[in-house]
C-alpha cells in the first residue's frame, strides 16, 4: 500500500510554532519585556519578581531606556517627588525599585519656583526680585497657561489654587505680607490685591501653604491656631479658630518648624505639625479639623475641638511645601504612611503612624531621628490628573 503523503501549507506551520511558542516556560520571556515589567513592579513585589528564576533575576540588571516624559509610567501612575534643578527635573518615585531617581529635560521649568502643586498642575513663579511672571505648566502633557504678571514690589510667600486652570472657576491667590493678599480669577486680566486686617492673637506660618476651600480660604497659625477669611471681602478679616487638643503638643510648639493644611477625601482638612528631633516621642501630629460653619459677624475667637489622627487607614500622606495631598493605595498593607519631601541613598523616606519611625520601603532602614537625608531644593510632590489638551484658541 502506498504511503500517504501528508503536505503542510505555510500557515499551517506558522500555526504548529505558535503552538510551540504558548507552551514554553516563562522563562524564556524575552528579557527585553521582563525589563519593561519589572519597572512597573511595587518595591515589596520586587524582591518576588527576582527570585523566580535565574532569567528574570538577570532581566532586572538590565538599564531601562531614560524616561523622557512623565507619561512613561509607573511616573504617571502615582504621586513622586519633583525637583527643579538648575538644569534638569528630577523625579523620585516612592514605591518602585527600579527607578532611583529619573532625571527630564523641561526647559520651561528651569528658571522658576514651584509654589503649588494639584490637579496633576504646578503652579510657578519667575525668580527674581524683578521678575513678577505667574504661570501653570503640566509636567505631563508640556502644557503652559500664562497668568497676568504680578507688579507688586513684594514677592509672594505663599501661593495656591482652587481648581485646575481649564475650569471656569478657577481661583488664584499669592500672600505677599502676612497683611497682604493678591487674587486673580480666570477670565481677569489684572491681580486685585487686598489687605488684611491684623490680629494680635494669630501670626500665620510663613512655611504651610493657604488652602482654598469651598470659597474661603484657610491658613494655619504658628500656635496651631486656624485662620479663616473671604478673600472677597474687603477689607478682609481673620476670623481664628483655637484647637482644644493642641495643648497635648502645646509644650513642644515652640519646636514646630513646618505645618501643613491637606484636604481630605471626605471634605474636611487635616493638620500636620511637625516638631524638632530631641525628646518628644511623636515627632509628627496628625489632627482632623471639623466642618467649620463660618460666621463673618463674628470675629472673636473661638474653640474648636480636632480629631487626634492615630491611623490613616489604607492611605498615604504625601507633604511638602509646594503641594500636599491624601491618596488612598490598593495594595494592602502599604498605608498609614506619611511620605516627606526628603531622600536618602535617593530613595524617598517616609514617617509611620504605627511604629512611630521613619522607614525606607526598598530596605531595612528604620530610626526614630532622621539623619543624613538629603531634602532637594524647590520640590514638590506631584500626581497626574485627567489627560486634557488645550485647544490653540483656549484663554485663561
Amino acid at each position: 500500500m502506498a504511503k500517504q503523503i501528508v503536505r503542510y501549507s505555510t500557515e499551517d506551520q506558522e500555526n504548529q510554532e505558535n503552538k510551540k511558542g504558548l507552551h514554553r516556560s516563562w522563562s524564556h520571556l524575552p528579557p527585553e519585556l521582563l525589563c519593561l515589567v519589572s519597572s512597573y513592579v511595587l518595591a515589596g513585589d520586587f524582591t518576588t519578581f527576582r527570585v523566580i528564576c535565574k532569567s528574570w533575576r538577570s532581566s532586572t540588571s538590565f538599564p531601562r531606556p531614560a524616561v523622557s516624559t512623565l507619561t512613561d509610567s509607573p511616573w504617571s501612575l502615582s504621586p513622586c517627588l519633583m525637583s527643579v534643578g538648575s538644569h534638569k527635573c528630577t523625579f523620585f518615585h516612592p514605591a518602585y525599585q527600579k527607578h532611583d531617581a529619573c532625571e527630564i529635560d523641561i526647559p520651561e521649568l528651569l528658571d522658576a519656583r514651584i509654589r503649588f502643586s494639584k490637579y496633576g498642575w504646578l503652579l510657578l513663579t519667575g525668580f527674581g526680585y524683578d521678575n513678577f511672571s505667574v504661570f501653570f505648566f503640566n509636567p505631563f502633557t508640556k502644557e503652559k497657561v500664562e497668568l497676568p504678571n504680578y507688579t507688586d514690589r513684594e514677592s509672594f510667600i505663599t501661593m495656591s489654587f482652587s481648581s485646575p486652570p481649564t475650569s471656569s472657576d478657577c481661583f488664584v491667590i499669592g500672600i505677599c505680607r502676612w497683611d497682604d493678599f493678591g487674587f486673580i480669577k480666570r477670565g481677569e486680566k489684572r491681580w486685585t490685591s487686598h489687605s488684611i486686617i491684623k490680629r494680635p492673637d494669630f501670626t500665620p506660618s510663613t512655611y504651610c501653604n493657604p488652602i482654598l476651600h469651598k470659597g474661603l480660604c484657610y491658613c494655619l497659625g504658628e500656635n496651631g491656631e486656624l485662620g479663616v477669611f473671604d478673600p472677597n471681602d474687603n477689607p478682609s478679616n481673620w476670623i481664628i479658630y483655637h484647637n482644644d487638643k493642641i495643648p497635648i503638643i502645646q509644650d513642644k510648639l515652640d519646636s514646630v518648624h513646618r505645618s501643613y493644611l491637606v484636604e481630605s477625601d471626605e471634605g474636611k482638612l487635616l493638620a500636620i505639625f511637625m516638631v524638632e528631633e530631641g525628646d518628644t516621642k511623636t515627632p509628627i501630629h496628625v489632627f482632623e479639623l471639623p466642618k467649620l460653619q463660618v460666621n463673618k459677624t463674628m470675629m472673636k475667637p473661638r474653640k474648636i475641638v480636632c480629631r487626634i489622627v492615630r491611623s490613616l487607614g489604607n492611605r498615604i500622606l504625601y507633604i511638602s511645601f509646594g503641594g500636599s495631598f491624601l491618596e488612598p493605595v490598593a495594595p494592602r498593607g502599604l498605608g498609614n504612611k506619611i511620605y516627606l519631601p526628603i531622600i536618602k541613598d535617593k530613595k524617598n523616606i517616609y514617617y509611620s503612624l504605627r511604629t512611630g519611625k521613619y522607614h525606607s520601603i526598598f530596605d531595612d532602614y528604620s530610626t526614630k531621628n532622621i539623619h543624613d537625608v538629603e531634602e532637594p531644593r524647590n520640590c514638590c510632590w506631584i500626581q497626574g490628573g485627567p489627560k486634557l489638551t488645550l485647544n490653540k484658541d483656549f484663554e485663561w
